[in-house]
């Protein structure tokens, strides 16, 4: 699985009202990153985010702190690619500070889902257990969205 990597400097203006990392600027990034990794594989003009499943935060992010986004498609469907992300000071690799999965669907010129063709194959046991939780992030996903949309009616 290829892996897309950026990196960011934290300054004052990234901060919330705690001075730690605003997690609304770390999901603007997160997500970027994400796309990033979709990149490698389609064309993004087709392709828009469906699901930002979650992020989970382990420890807080100062100002003056290098940070760096790790990402990589770790699950495909049909028309959809699922990225796991996680960032970790570029000093401390080992030390995930916020990880999370978010899915993308690549559409037709109507909108609709399409086909994207790609295979990924997991390669390490890790990628394997990536993608294991991937599709379990998902079929939760779709029970939510089945559950709400039932609801509704």
């Amino acid at each position: 699985m290829k892996a897309t990597y950026s990196q960011r400097l934290i300054k004052t203006a990234d901060l919330n009202h705690h001075k730690t990392f605003f997690a609304g600027r770390c999901s603007e990034w997160f997500l970027e990153s994400s796309y990033f990794a979709v990149a490698q594989y389609v064309d993004t003009k087709d392709t828009v985010l469906l699901a930002l499943h979650g992020i989970d935060f382990k420890f807080p992010i100062f100002a003056g702190d290098i940070v760096t986004f790790e990402s990589k498609v770790v699950a495909v469907g049909r028309s959809t690619l699922t990225v796991y992300t996680k960032m970790y000071r570029s000093l401390d690799v080992e030390k995930v500070a916020a990880d999370g999965f978010a899915t993308f669907s690549y559409l037709d010129e109507t909108h609709h889902s399409k086909p994207h063709g790609v295979v990924i194959t997991p390669e390490t046991e890790e990628e394997i257990w990536l993608q294991q939780q991937a599709m379990e992030v998902l079929d939760d996903s779709k029970r939510r969205a089945k559950s709400m949309n039932q609801h509704r009616k």
